[in-house]
């Protein structure tokens, strides 16, 4: 894989919806505007459309997401439930799973730690409050 991927995991609907949301909010940014695309999963027989189950941007533009997705997480977070796995190029993954706010501000660290290149994490992390 040559690409970050954020999956979302949960109820397809809302799977869909954050990764469509999350898609548009990182487009807003001049720089990553129509860069950033969803992977969809096809559409189940007799339905129409696919879904949107992740985020995915090329490995080169990780620096210019970090701010932007905390952004936007900790949005998220402040709604409620957030569940996501983060996958880097090479082959670690971060799962966050959370109710709520609980400690944003570690968890966002955590994830700036995670996808910043020169601080990467170890593979299979979990994080969970």
């Amino acid at each position: 894989m040559t690409d970050f991927l954020i999956a979302f995991d949960g109820d397809p609907d809302e799977v869909d919806t954050d990764a469509r949301d999350l898609r548009d909010f990182l487009s807003q940014d001049g720089e990553l505007r129509g860069r950033i695309a969803n992977r969809m999963v096809p559409p189940a027989p007799g339905e129409q459309g696919g879904v949107a189950d992740a985020v995915h941007y090329a490995t080169e533009l990780g620096p210019l997401v970090l701010q932007p997705l905390g952004l936007w997480l900790a949005a998220r977070l402040r709604k409620g439930k957030v569940k996501l796995t983060l996958h880097r190029p090479d082959g670690a993954e971060l799962k966050i799973s959370t109710e709520g706010v609980g400690d944003a501000q570690a968890l966002l660290d955590r994830v700036e730690h995670f996808l910043d290149p020169d601080e990467a994490g170890e593979a299979g992390e979990a994080l969970e409050a």
